[in-house]
């Protein structure tokens, strides 16, 4: 089953998913990026970490004034159900305003659209990782949620591919590191776990959130703040998270580190 035969949506007078054959064109997804996603993992007959993907994403609606009452959390959870009981699923959600106009919106009203793959894990181990030459991440309103806005990303993940990297570390515009091409960045160092603040412009990952809470829960040290490139080159251990899991960094320009798995990272993602 390819992806195409896996795309189902709901509009905002439907009152269930429907397999999608032709999408309404145009719409304000493809012309202003005007909408929000996230990308989940659908296991065991649940979402993980679904309460703080819907918290997340309630988040960005509020500030792109979308209505959330158009959320049914116990509707998708159903339709996943029954259709899916046993799978394991990699679920994207997208979430985009209703209507046309141009950058005036003419409704707070929402399209919805499921996307449905198989289920890849993230690699172990990346073996070689660098920082990006062409681009920089800025604070926005929205610099913290996942929203269709993508330009940075696909930028940087195509400089990856050109530069042969299987991993590339985007800096804010004032030089800290911020996160990785489509994950979330943290390093070792004196048995301290270090990430970056969200003042830097990275996306407020759900795998992220789980890691600092699961140290924060067992009194393991960690610092979350404001690092320069240095910081992360000095450090003995580098690993980026998102909803596929946990990939460690075997090296980063001339720096060389540890890609023994970290006992608690299997405990959360397991």
């Amino acid at each position: 089953m390819n992806e195409i035969e896996t795309i189902f949506q709901k509009s905002p007078s439907g009152k269930t998913w429907f397999r999608l054959q032709n999408s309404e064109l145009p719409n304000r997804a493809m012309n202003f990026g005007d909408g929000l996603f996230e990308t989940m993992v659908w296991e065991n007959g649940q979402v993980r970490f679904f309460e703080r993907h819907i918290q997340r994403l309630r988040g960005g609606m509020q500030i792109l004034g979308l209505d959330s009452e158009a959320i049914d959390i116990s509707e998708l959870l159903e339709f996943l159900t029954v259709n899916y009981p046993n799978d394991r699923k990699r679920v994207r959600w997208n979430v985009y305003r209703a209507g046309s106009g141009k950058y005036t919106p003419e409704t707070n009203d929402v399209f919805q659209i499921l996307q449905l793959t198989e289920f890849t894990e993230a690699p172990i181990i990346k073996a070689k990782a660098d920082v990006s030459d062409k681009v920089q991440l800025f604070p926005t309103l929205w610099s913290s949620f996942k929203t269709l806005n993508a330009l940075p990303y696909i930028l940087a993940n195509q400089e990856r591919k050109e530069r042969r990297l299987d991993e590339i570390i985007l800096l804010d515009y004032r030089g800290f590191v911020s996160e990785a091409g489509a994950s979330n960045v943290f390093w070792e160092k004196d048995e301290v776990i270090y990430t970056p603040s969200l003042s830097c412009s990275c996306i407020n990952g759900v795998s992220r959130q789980v890691i600092l809470e699961h140290l924060d829960r067992n009194s393991m040290p960690y610092l979350e703040g404001e690092f320069k490139l240095s910081e992360l080159q000095g450090a003995s251990r580098v690993f980026v998270s998102n909803c596929s899991g946990v990939s460690y960094l075997g090296g980063f320009g001339s720096s060389k580190f540890s890609t023994i798995p970290l006992q608690f990272l299997k405990l959360i993602f397991d």
